[in-house]
Parts: structure tokens; C-alpha cells; sequence
């Protein structure tokens, strides 16, 4: 039988060459198994899109490895996938983090209690928002700010609605907090001078959580405080709590009338001038028909006779004509003012005396 150089008969296909080991599958140098795409890559891939960051990674790395095993495609799938499933897990991480720091915040203000100390964060005074999580101070150490109350938004009947926006809380916050201020310390001559309402709006993001309310407190602007500020119905006595909100409306607006009779608007003023006979004549019928203590009632009979002297001057300067005599005429009002008898009745009644002095202790 005729045989060729190979050692093969004719038609019995191709051989190993003579003297040579017989050559291994090799996936690079052929186009077997490696023309498959890796559907383990794939699913890592979509996965990272979509947000598995669980399935994710599981699937990328058994991918590499039998990628490593096989030799299919889907290398640079699989890396993909890890890398986005890292993304979602640090983009996880930070809202997570931001919504447990607006939760926490939003729960120090809700678990305040009135007439808790405080200090304020260390951002802006101005910032209407909470910047971060409250620490409460006991009142006889150092503090800068003291719980008041709260003010809601709403209809009256529970409805709040959508969030109506920083601007018109704000707008809220500077009518309401400066009441329940008011009625907080009932004496504002007992507040340090620097001393002022402030008050804290929830953020959106509160808002839609149920946190409604708005946080009214009182702040130092300079110097810490180191007493309770609270000075309301359940601290002092009845006849001071009398004398307080007898007298209180008549010298908020003799005040306003006197930083408006400068440079002030004249038609504030006017305003201003008007509220005050009504105020000052209410003062006048609470402060004569209310029983004092004997010890305050020599006082209490200057103080009256001062408000008769000026109401008809306060009276006749609503009634001006021009702007020149409104002033002439609110200046002659002001001066049957005595001062000394008002002090005389704080005096007599144990109530504070100067700008800042604490309710003296009963």
C-alpha cells in the first residue's frame, strides 16, 4: 500500500506532524467558546443600572471568574456592574444619612419642652431653618436661647395642606411667635436687652414627614444667659399677672409711638396714636377698679391720675389736622407720663424694676 510523507494513507484527514506533542485546545487562538458573551456579565450590568447594588456584585464576580474559566466575553460587563453597584451603595449611604439627619432634627424640635435652655447651633442667626440637631442646657447655666412655644399653620380645623413655601412660614413665625412670646415673660422689662423672639420653620422635606409647627423661643444676640426667662401666668403672683396685662398694650404702643415720632411715617403714626388712647384708656379702667395691696395702692392712685392727665392729650393728638401738630400734641402727652410712679408701682407690686433685672423672688 502506497503510503505519503505523513505516514497516512490518502483521506484519512489531517495528523499531528511526526516527531511533535499534539497541540492543546487554546480558546485565543481559535474561534470556539470565546464568541459567547457572558450572560452572568450581562445580568451584573442591568442590574447595576436599575439599582441591585444587592444582585449586583454576586453576579460580577461570578461572572469574572467563569469568564476566567471559559474564556467567554463580558469582562468589561461585569466591571461595569460592580463599579455602578458601588455608586447606588454611596448614593444609598448619603440619603439615607441626610434623611436621618433631618428626622433626628426635626424630633429635637417636636421633643422640646417650653421653657427648656438651649444652645444654638453655630450657623447664622438668620437661617429660619433648623441647621442641626439641639442641645438642651440646664437654665442656671449658661445658655443662649429658651423654649417658648409653638405656633401651627393651617385652617383652624387640622388642614394643613401642601407646604406653602419658607417665605410665608416666616411671615407666620414673625406674627405668632412675638404673641406666644408675649405671653411667655408677660413682663418685658424683665428681658435682657439684647434678648429677642426667634423662631425655627420646618423644611420641606419636615413638612411632609407632620412636622407642621413652628418653633418660637427667645435668643440672646451677645451675652449667654444663666436664669429662666419665663415669666408668665404660672410664675408670677395674681396681683402681679393683673397689672401686667392691664398695663401692657398702653406701654407696647406709647412705646411705638415714641420711636415713630422722630422720623416715623405720619400716617403710622396716626395709626399708632389712635390704638393708643384705646389701650391706654382700657389701662386706666383696669388699673382703678382692680383691689391692690395696701402697699401699692398710694402708687396705684398716682399712676391713675398720671393716665387722666394725658388721655385727653393723647386725644386731642389723634384728632391733629396737620402732621406738625400731631407731634406737638403726641410730646405733650408724653410728658404726663411720670416715670417714677410706674416704678413705684413695680416697686410696690415686686416686679422687675430695670432692663433685665429678674423677677425678684416672691
Amino acid at each position: 500500500m502506497y503510503q505519503g510523507a505523513t505516514g497516512l494513507e490518502p483521506g484519512d484527514g489531517p495528523a499531528t506532524p511526526v516527531g511533535r506533542p499534539p497541540v492543546e485546545w487554546d480558546p485565543d487562538l481559535t474561534g470556539g467558546p470565546r464568541d459567547d458573551l457572558s450572560g452572568l456579565a450581562v445580568a451584573s450590568l442591568i442590574f447595576g443600572l436599575i439599582g441591585g447594588f444587592i444582585f449586583s456584585p454576586l453576579l460580577g464576580a461570578a461572572a469574572l471568574v467563569k469568564i476566567k474559566q471559559t474564556g467567554q466575553r463580558g469582562k468589561g460587563l461585569a466591571v461595569a456592574g460592580l463599579v455602578l453597584s458601588g455608586v447606588w451603595a454611596v448614593v444609598l449611604a448619603v440619603v439615607v444619612g441626610v434623611n436621618r439627619y433631618v428626622t433626628h432634627r426635626a424630633e429635637d424640635m417636636v421633643a422640646l419642652r417650653i421653657g427648656q435652655c438651649l444652645d444654638l447651633p453655630a450657623s447664622g442667626h438668620d437661617d429660619p431653618f433648623v441647621p442641626g440637631q439641639i442641645a438642651t442646657l440646664p437654665c442656671t447655666g449658661p445658655h443662649r436661647a429658651e423654649m417658648a412655644g409653638w405656633v401651627g399653620f393651617g385652617d383652624g380645623r387640622g388642614n394643613v395642606g401642601e407646604y406653602p413655601g419658607a417665605a410665608a412660614l416666616v411671615q407666620r413665625a414673625q406674627e405668632g411667635c412675638l404673641s406666644v412670646t408675649r405671653n411667655y415673660v408677660l413682663d418685658p422689662l424683665s428681658l435682657p436687652a439684647d434678648v429677642h423672639a426667634r423662631w425655627y420653620v420646618p423644611r420641606d422635606s419636615e413638612w411632609s414627614r407632620g412636622s407642621h409647627s413652628i418653633t418660637c423661643f427667645l435668643a440672646a444676640d451677645q451675652a449667654p444667659i444663666s436664669r429662666s426667662l419665663r415669666e408668665d401666668a404660672a410664675i408670677v403672683n395674681t396681683d402681679q399677672l393683673h397689672f401686667l396685662l392691664a398695663i401692657r398694650d398702653c406701654v407696647q404702643l406709647t412705646a411705638r409711638v415714641d420711636a415713630l415720632l422722630t422720623a416715623g411715617p405720619p400716617a403710622e403714626l396716626r395709626s399708632a396714636v389712635a390704638q393708643t388712647v384705646d389701650a391706654c384708656s382700657a389701662m386706666r379702667v383696669k388699673v382703678d377698679t382692680q383691689p391692690w395691696p395696701s402697699e401699692a395702692e398710694p402708687a396705684m392712685l398716682q399712676l391713675v391720675a398720671d393716665l387722666d392727665a394725658a388721655l385727653p392729650l393723647w386725644q386731642s393728638a389723634a384728632g391733629a389736622t396737620s402732621d406738625n401738630d400731631l407731634r406737638h400734641r403726641v410730646q405733650q402727652a408724653q410728658q404726663r407720663h411720670v416715670p417714677t410712679h410706674m416704678l413705684a408701682v413695680r416697686r410696690a407690686l415686686k416686679l422687675s424694676a430695670t432692663q433685665g433685672e429678674p423677677l425678684p423672688e416672691q
